[in-house]
């Protein structure tokens, strides 16, 4: 019997999320070995190939292992031949972004406060090489131009106009969906804790986290991971949740935007600018600012980091170094000019690059896979040590212009989310910096020492899909895919209510931004939805297989 979107109940869910009652789905926790048909040769007779799903382990986020077996179960009532995998996190990263070699993917992606920001890194044709952002290998000519002139569009209304144009074309291909539209949560100890302020791109972003205050004997803020941090290369990292976290406090940017989404020299490296045209912005430096280990931060270390990412094609900042062509100084004054108009210039380019010193890197002839054990930024947070597998510290930084408001920030390393939370409700923590969303979270959140802050965020939970494989490049065998996912049932029974069900990339947080004709999917039966879609488009389904088109 098929599950629908609103019949998946909490004993499906618990058969689902439990490898004896996986059925027709293979999960190896903490496996890192075979992929199995991972490039769509295993396909038997004529029904579509075996397809792959590949998961983190449930104890990395318990609640995204049961929502990617559950959608796997779901897209196995479809007729699709779906094994789930279980790799680490670096594992699954790599197979996904490098390799290549997997069906369908989900983890936490968000848009920052720009929503078009990532789009060209997402779906542009030319980006889907290896390490580059369009992992899914999604190719639209068509959309291609759009894509990058919403990124040179000054008007608003013009380019709300082509982010819709985008968001309908996504919608319609679906190489992306989302499965959940996720807020931005943060859990604390209240009695040690206070003054978060909310911010589109979450909580710990510079801003939020500077008034941040802290109340106990040390003044520490201490919060945790469920894995170490692989690296301190804050320009050759992957874009990771965990070391964003860190980079964003450790290193200034030109322009900072605050949490009503303008950009705001209170916060920023610059203290003015000006824009002579449109193809030139020019930043005064703030003066008197000093590196970590005490040399002055200047202009030349402006110009600098702009054209080291550039000569470097450091692969993070592709969008940003490909707008601008050249990089001048005069006196306190850079001045950047771009190739194109730019539109948003600071959402797009000014908040995007962190600036690193120029005697700490100029010798450095791969910055992207540099080992880089102690950093030195100039940031409200300095490096203070790194016990890699167990602990890292940063400490106030404090000739900063806008002081954090206690003594350190501390993440433990701690995989376990029961001894988190039992640590956090101690006050041996007192903060969970990127808090997930589960029984955990809902089972102690009105406990007396326990906050939780909730706001709209930029991020979701993506359902990608490789659209190299076979049956995959077909947008009705996508599309049939999307419909099947169990949107309801995995907000409801796996993330308590707190997330909302996600229809498109844009969500309704980003307001005028987000387009609400959208084509909506699984609105009742999901996976009756998605067989009339690839019975529409050709294909059959015989003993509860999808046949191939060419096997009619």
């Amino acid at each position: 019997m098929a599950n629908d979107n609103k019949d998946v109940g909490r004993r499906d869910f618990l058969k689902y999320s439990t490898a004896a009652g996986l059925g027709g789905m293979t999960a190896l926790a903490g496996c890192s070995g075979s992929d199995g048909n991972g490039d769509g040769s295993g396909s038997s007779g004529n029904t579509l190939p075996q397809y792959t799903y590949l998961n983190n382990p449930a104890n990395y986020n318990p609640a995204r292992h049961d929502a990617i077996n559950l959608i796997g179960e779901q897209l196995n009532q479809l007729g699709f031949n779906t094994k789930v995998q279980v790799f680490e996190w670096g594992t699954l990263y790599t197979k996904i972004t490098e390799e290549f070699n997997y069906s369908f993917a989900t983890w936490s992606r968000g848009l920052g406060i720009d929503p078009g920001r990532r789009m060209p890194e997402q779906f542009h044709s030319s980006n889907t090489g290896k390490g580059q952002g369009n992992f899914t290998g999604y190719s639209n000519k068509d959309l291609d131009p759009t894509l990058m002139k919403q990124l040179q569009e000054k008007d608003e209304q013009k380019r709300i106009d082509m982010l819709h144009d985008i968001q309908k074309t996504i919608n319609e291909d679906v190489p992306m969906h989302p499965i959940v539209q996720m807020p931005n949560i943060v859990a604390y100890n209240k009695n040690q804790v206070s003054g978060w302020t909310n911010h589109i791109a979450g909580y710990f972003h510079f801003e939020p986290m500077t008034n941040v205050e802290v109340n106990n004997s040390k003044k520490e803020l201490r919060g945790s991971w469920a894995e170490t941090l692989g690296t301190m290369n804050v320009l050759g990292y992957n874009n990771e949740t965990k070391l964003i976290h860190q980079f964003e406090m450790m290193y200034d940017k030109l322009v900072r935007i605050n949490s009503k989404l303008e950009p705001d020299p209170k916060l920023s490296l610059a203290t003015d600018w000006e824009r002579p045209d449109d193809t030139t912005v020019k930043y005064k430096i703030r003066e008197g600012h000093k590196w970590h280990d005490g040399e002055d931060v200047t202009p030349e270390d402006v110009k600098f980091t702009l054209d080291y990412i550039k000569k470097n094609k450091i692969p993070l900042y592709s969008t940003q170094w490909e707008l601008y062509k050249s990089v001048s100084v005069d006196g306190q004054w850079v001045t950047v000019t771009f190739k194109d108009p730019i539109g948003p210039v600071h959402k797009l380019f000014s908040n995007q690059i962190p600036i690193v010193p120029k005697h700490k890197w100029e010798s450095r002839s791969n910055p992207a896979k540099a080992s880089v054990k102690e950093p030195v930024g100039s940031g409200p947070l300095q490096f203070d040590y790194w016990d890699k597998g167990s602990e890292l510290s940063l400490k106030k930084y404090d000739s900063h212009w806008r002081p954090v408001k206690f003594n350190r920030r501390i993440w433990r390393i701690i995989p376990e989310s029961s001894t988190v939370w039992s640590l956090l409700k101690k006050g041996d923590l007192n903060y969970l910096p990127y808090t997930r969303i589960g029984k955990q979270l809902n089972d102690n959140q009105n406990n007396n020492s326990i906050g939780v802050e909730s706001a709209p965020g930029d991020g979701w939970w993506h359902f990608s899909q490789n659209t190299r494989q076979k049956g995959l490049k077909d947008p009705a065998v996508r599309q049939a895919a999307v419909h099947a996912i169990p949107k309801k049932a995995i907000n409801k029974q796996i993330l308590y209510g707190f997330a909302t069900q996600g229809w498109n990339l844009v969500g309704e947080s980003f307001g005028k931004f987000s387009n609400p004709d959208v084509k909506k999917y699984q609105k009742n039966d999901g996976v009756a939805a998605g067989q009339k879609v690839l019975e529409d488009a050709g294909y059959s389904i015989k003993n509860g297989k999808v046949q191939a088109k060419s096997s009619k």
